[in-house]
């Protein structure tokens, strides 16, 4: 049930990714028309792209996280022994949750209590749209978070270190 859920999660995801990728590509290119060809620019293209290049950002950071593509420093830390990798790799993901627990919390405070109280200058859209992304991005990071602890941990029981790749992909 949870691997379906997980692949849901993904699917999801990616989609959203996808779309809003769609979206923003035919609003800069809406923007450029607007503004170079007919020569009356339109306000609202460019604060489209802005909300969705924002929300690719943080929706994609979780699909990096689990496809381990951020980036990383690892040659003084591998050198370590096995037990001391995991530790210092466990600490660090350990600090980045902690960091997203705090956006995730002060993203769902302005997201749905500030929110609702905003409009998009040109989108006329409530801000809660615009906002949703931080909270979201937020706990799909922080449950790569703790699949990654988990596969970090099986990697040093292996006998591997626990920074190597993750053991499934997302693009393929």
């Amino acid at each position: 049930m949870l691997a379906l859920l997980d692949r849901g999660l993904l699917s999801a995801t990616r989609l959203l990714c996808i779309l809003s990728l769609g979206a923003m590509t035919v609003a800069i290119i809406v923007n450029v028309f607007f503004r170079y060809v007919l020569a009356s620019p339109l306000a609202w293209p460019p604060e489209l792209a802005r909300y969705l290049m924002v929300a690719i950002t943080l929706l994609a950071s979780s699909l990096a996280l689990r496809e381990g593509s951020h980036v990383a420093v690892t040659i003084l830390v591998e050198r370590l022994p096995l037990g001391l990798q995991l530790a210092v790799r466990l600490a660090g993901l350990v600090l980045v949750a902690l960091f997203l627990t705090v956006v995730l919390w002060q993203g769902a405070i302005l997201t749905f209590v500030e929110g609702p109280m905003q409009t998009a200058p040109s989108l006329g859209i409530s801000m809660l749209l615009a906002f949703l992304p931080l909270p979201l991005g937020a706990l799909l990071m922080l449950i790569e978070l703790v699949r990654e602890a988990g596969r970090s941990v099986e990697r040093a029981r292996n006998g591997i270190s626990p920074f190597g790749a993750p053991a499934e992909g997302v693009l393929g």
